[in-house]
């Protein structure tokens, strides 16, 4: 491997207007901070440089960079940040919509990254997660002609690539608690608040 794990650029997809939710997820709040912030604070334990991506920078002191195509979706932000990323093989990826992923599972990716290579994705209950996720720079090329296309599934790429799947221990699964409505909050600060206790 020749990038060690602190070297390779993370990047926190934003998103922008959540309908569920009715704001920007990346202004949602959890315990007192937005999800942005939490998910910042645990990448930087473990990544030298950290990047949001999105349509509108609300975090100025943060590094921030503007989603390239007018389109949204989850695939634009990875697309973004692989252009960005123009001096290293890979890079990280994860939504601020998943504020509980433990950095020990980050670690655990990386160190499954192998040659020929292009994903390395989570895989929890039989679901892949895109979204927390390294990407090998060669996956930009399939990335760009899909968008280009108007073809903006992610999860269709990802069949059509070479990647590691790593399978998430059932007791570990809650970590990929999705924040798309009001009580998945709720449940996210339950775990919180037990795993504090």
């Amino acid at each position: 491997m020749t990038v060690a794990l602190s070297d390779i650029n993370a990047y926190i997809l934003t998103g922008g207007q959540s309908r569920r939710l009715n704001m920007d997820k990346s202004l949602v709040q959890l315990s007192g901070k937005t999800l942005t912030e939490i998910v910042h604070k645990k990448l930087s334990t473990i990544f030298n440089n950290i990047y949001v991506v999105g349509k509108e920078n609300h975090f100025p002191n943060y590094n921030f960079i503007e989603d390239i195509k007018p389109v949204q979706c989850p695939l634009n932000g990875i697309v973004t940040a692989l252009e960005h990323n123009n001096d290293k093989d890979w890079i990280f990826v994860i939504a601020c919509d998943l504020p509980l992923v433990k950095m020990d599972t980050v670690n655990n990716l990386y160190n499954n990254i192998k040659l020929n290579i292009r994903v390395v994705v989570p895989l929890v209950n039989d679901n892949l997660q895109p979204l927390c996720t390294f990407y090998h720079i060669s996956a930009l090329k399939k990335f760009n002609a899909a968008i280009d296309k108007g073809d903006y599934s992610l999860m269709k790429l990802l069949r059509q690539i070479e990647l590691v799947k790593v399978a998430i221990a059932i007791e570990d699964e809650e970590q990929f608690l999705n924040i798309n409505y009001p009580e998945d909050l709720e449940e996210a600060e339950k775990l919180l608040r037990t795993k504090n206790n």
